[in-house]
């Protein structure tokens, strides 16, 4: 989540002039993507809504547009593009250290073993679709596979992204819905029981063990943890040949794969969601490939995103996107409010507004445009006066075991990218 340089004796961040900017803004707008579909998947069945009330407030041609534009645009190119940054990241920070004879195995370790007890927290209390204790896991992963060839991170990685959904959605159907765990955590009496919990103590209470019978009764980690290892190690190799480093050297590539990527991610992922919405009867004897289309537009759509983002980054609009780079910068932080803010709309303890089940999805995504608007706001103002978001500062200290400055003192006390 962060390509922060992690230097020697002592540790401390570098300064502002080494820092991969381009990444910033990708990582702003894989955290909207991510928004916007846990806007839409969030409150669906079977995790806090039945089916009843889903299909009682999801119904109008506004809600069905919202389902079909967050399947075509943004399901699962968004934690495609999160995931490939954190190997991103996870190189630029190997090389770095390793340029300054730091050790880096001993820090990095550190630093995937407190994501971990932080990520295993905000699972089982607040969030049972946290994704920072599964990064932490095929972080380590990915770290005993420093040491690998080139070609092996990309064959390797390719091969993960396009055979780890499949071996997902196997291992679910195969054991991950049945049984009286699920039948019990997925029940119509156990899913209103989350929805009227009426304090936060009792919020972790029915939530703290929703986590467990997914760990233990089905297989779905199995297959997650491929889906990040695979993309983390394709960005771990787009690092190792310095693509997004040297980006402003080499436009010219950008563009010829954005004209490849881009068209075909958009035509196969809006195929793909045609078919998964039922949205043109001509194309239902094809619902088959419904999955494998999805599996190799996903990544392709994914990949056009950032050489877009890439571009318009290195051009006269650069404006446009350069707005996503505090929230960026300040990842984590923005991850967990995210949480937060939706809980907050959603539960229905005081003072929480209480939507879940009431509210569709159009709806939802609206708000959800607002809460990124507002980081977007409050990660400028913050890291206008600050040199790290709250929670990136609070793992740097407990990395390094001391308090790094917060307040922005200077230019040099920049960090590279408070993301984790």
């Amino acid at each position: 989540m962060s390509d922060s340089a992690i230097v020697g004796s002592p540790p401390a961040p570098v300064g502002s002039s080494e820092r991969v900017s381009e990444l910033d803004v990708l990582r702003g707008f894989a955290l909207l993507g991510v928004l916007l579909v846990h806007c839409y998947s969030w409150p669906a069945p079977p995790f806090l809504t039945t089916e009843a009330q889903f299909e009682a407030v999801a119904s109008s041609w506004q809600d069905q547009w919202a389902g079909f534009l967050t399947q075509w645009l943004f399901y699962d190119k968004a934690n495609t593009l999160f995931a490939f940054l954190f190997g991103v990241g996870f190189w630029v920070q190997m090389e770095r250290m390793e340029a300054r004879g730091g050790n880096f195995r001993a820090i990095y370790l550190r630093r995937l073993t407190i994501l971990l007890a932080f990520g295993l927290l905000h699972l089982f209390t607040i969030w049972p679709f946290d994704i920072l204790h599964l990064y932490a896991l095929a972080g380590f992963a990915l770290f005993a596979l420093r040491k690998s060839s080139g070609r092996v991170l990309l064959i390797g990685g390719i091969i993960l992204a396009l055979g780890a959904r499949p071996l997902f959605d196997l291992l679910f159907e195969a054991i991950g819905v049945s049984g009286p765990a699920f039948d019990l955590a997925y029940s119509d009496a156990a899913i209103m029981e989350r929805q009227n919990v009426g304090s936060f103590g009792e919020l972790v209470a029915v939530f703290a063990w929703l986590p467990a019978v997914d760990f233990i009764a089905s297989g779905m980690i199995v297959g997650w943890f491929f889906y990040a290892l695979g993309r983390f190690m394709l960005g771990a190799y787009v690092a190792r040949q310095g693509w997004l480093q040297r980006a402003a050297q080499l436009l010219p590539r950008y563009r010829f794969w954005l004209l490849v990527t881009l068209p075909l991610g958009l035509a196969g992922e809006f195929v793909a969601a045609s078919l998964e919405f039922g949205s043109f009867a001509v194309l239902e004897p094809f619902v088959a490939a419904e999955g494998p289309l999805h599996t190799v537009s996903a990544p392709l759509l994914a990949v056009g995103y950032v050489c877009a983002i890439v571009l318009l980054f290195h051009s006269r609009l650069s404006a446009v996107v350069r707005v996503f780079a505090p929230v960026g910068r300040m990842a984590l932080t923005n991850y967990v409010m995210q949480g937060v803010a939706l809980g907050f709309v959603l539960y229905k303890f005081d003072p929480a507004l209480g939507l879940i089940g009431r509210i569709g999805p159009a709806s939802l995504m609206a708000i959800g445009f607002v809460i990124f608007a507002a980081q977007i706001l409050v990660s400028h103002l913050w890291l206008s006066r600050f040199a790290y978001g709250p929670l990136e500062w609070g793992w740097r200290a407990l990395t390094y075991g001391r308090r790094p400055p917060m307040r922005l003192a200077s230019e040099a006390a920049r960090p590279p990218l408070p993301g984790s």
